[in-house]
């Protein structure tokens, strides 16, 4: 029996601690790469020390504290319940995939399946907890990879959830040589299949990336975000009493006119540059519920007088009664709306509000429009890989300067996963176009760009066919038929054992 084993409630402390630290920096506003490979590391070692209950005890709080410092900023104009939820759930993504394996990874006898214990209940959880609507996809680790490009082309086959495994599974293989004093012999097997898997993946990537690249043709797309006169300026209005509403309601209608002139004739700065479509962030453009029929009238006429397509995104305040204040209208260039898509996914108005992508046929190839945090929604946006789309103009707005590139960031896996290319146009928040295989075409912070913020993106054309598209979530229901094998191939090996029964 080795030290750690004798005394695991002494020095097994010390690897708690380096997981809580090291899951501020899985991702999230203080992302660190490595700390991904490393945190969940720390973790499976501490819980596989465990021989009494109150060990397991002592780690919740101190995991639940740490995941609520992780959520702090990116989890903003939501209500208390919503962030209690979000901590408590990933301290559960954390803690259970731990406990399963725990359980059974001595008990399965076999040393390849024993390392797979715990990244397939890694994804297990994950999977399970997608079905919350309040969080859809929003745990994963997958998104802290955004910059490891070759790996994330995996994400076009498995869903988010086969870079995840592999960093489940790499943890359960480093736990699993520590507790054997580092014999490589001991582990040469499970080594050896991680190491040959997570090879062919980079190197699949990296072909994908070099030899199979969007086809020629790209369209010009602009962007365009005006700043208001206080960060959150609409939202906190809305936020407001209703006596105080009605008291301030002329203010800030007349700031709701002023930004929606700006809006106009800072497009109209790009219409010479050649651009064919025009995209507007999520909550930028405001209009009381008396001013909307007029403000839609003025977005039809820009677009026919410059004949672009235009999506433009609403927000309606007032005395509105309708599925959402947040909408995209598709208006075509001869000034016709081809669709009005309400957001359907809204942390402030219930969270589930509608289940359709609405779809427009341009000469610039399919394009569809869901908004912001829709995105975190991997069921619902596989639509768009059904229904063929090329590009995906998504408005957002991220109203906290902490989340001003993550949720960017995580929404663009969506167009990965499906094969289409995106430009997310956002309020406070990381503007960013992408192709449908990461590579980064535009980029634009609110909070770094102070003044003319516009940007023009030139948008591949043509999307692609994905495995993930045809298969949907495989891999994950592939890791929950591999947990229940391996719970009952760890039962009944306890049943063999002499005096068992």
């Amino acid at each position: 029996m080795n030290n750690t084993e004798r005394h695991p409630d002494t020095l097994s402390f010390l690897w708690l601690i380096l997981g809580c630290v090291a899951l501020l920096f899985m991702g999230g506003k203080w992302n660190i790469l490595i700390a991904t490979w490393v945190g969940s590391i720390f973790f499976v070692r501490y819980f596989r020390a465990q021989r009494s209950i109150w060990g397991i005890l002592l780690a919740l709080p101190l995991i639940l504290a740490a995941s609520h410092i992780f959520f702090i900023g990116l989890a903003e104009q939501v209500d208390v319940a919503f962030k209690i939820l979000i901590a408590v759930s990933y301290t559960l993504y954390v803690v259970i995939p731990c406990l399963v394996d725990r359980l059974l990874y001595k008990k399965v006898g076999n040393p390849l399946l024993s390392t797979l214990v715990y990244p397939a209940s890694l994804i297990v959880i994950q999977f399970l907890l997608s079905y919350i609507e309040e969080l859809g996809t929003v745990l994963h680790w997958t998104a802290s990879m955004f910059s490891m490009k070759p790996l994330i082309q995996l994400v076009s086959i498995t869903g988010i959830w086969g870079p995840s495994f592999l960093v489940g599974w790499l943890a359960a293989i480093v736990a699993t040589l520590w507790e054997e004093q580092l014999d490589l012999k001991k582990i040469r097997l499970p080594a050896a299949a991680f190491s040959g898997v997570f090879v062919a993946a980079m190197l699949w990537g990296g072909i994908r990336m070099t030899f199979l690249p969007p086809a020629p043709g790209t369209v010009k797309v602009g962007s365009v975000v005006v700043g208001l006169p206080e960060d959150n300026l609409f939202y906190a209005y809305l936020d407001l009493p209703e006596a105080a509403q009605i008291e301030q309601k002329e203010k800030y209608r007349q700031w709701s006119l002023e930004v929606q002139d700006e809006l106009f004739s800072t497009s109209e700065t790009l219409i010479t540059s050649g651009i064919k479509i025009l995209s507007w962030a999520s909550g930028n453009a405001v209009v009381f519920a008396e001013d909307e029929a007029q403000l839609t009238q003025r977005l039809q006429d820009f677009a026919k007088e410059h004949q672009i397509y235009f999506f433009p995104s609403l927000l309606v305040l007032g005395d509105y009664d309708g599925p959402d204040r947040n909408r995209i209208l598709a208006i075509r260039p001869d000034g016709q709306i081809e669709y009005v898509h309400y957001k359907g996914r809204n942390p402030n108005a219930g969270f589930y509000q509608g289940n359709t992508i609405e779809v427009i046929d341009t000469p610039y190839g399919r394009i569809a429009s869901p908004i912001c945090f829709e995105m975190e929604f991997h069921r619902f946006i596989r639509q768009v890989g059904q229904k063929d789309i090329d590009i995906l103009i998504v408005p957002g707005d991220e109203p906290s300067k902490d989340n001003a590139i993550v949720h960017t960031e995580i929404s663009m896996f969506r167009c990965i996963e499906n094969g289409c290319s995106m430009l997310r146009t956002t309020l406070e928040g990381l503007t960013m176009g992408m192709d449908y295989q990461g590579r980064e075409l535009s980029r634009m912070n609110y909070y770094l760009t102070q003044e003319n913020r516009t940007i023009i993106t030139e948008m591949p054309t043509k999307g692609t066919r994905t495995l993930y598209t045809q298969w949907g979530d495989w891999f994950a229901y592939g890791c929950v038929l591999l947990l229940m094998a391996e719970m009952v191939l760890g039962a009944w090996n306890t049943l063999k054992k002499p005096g068992s029964g």
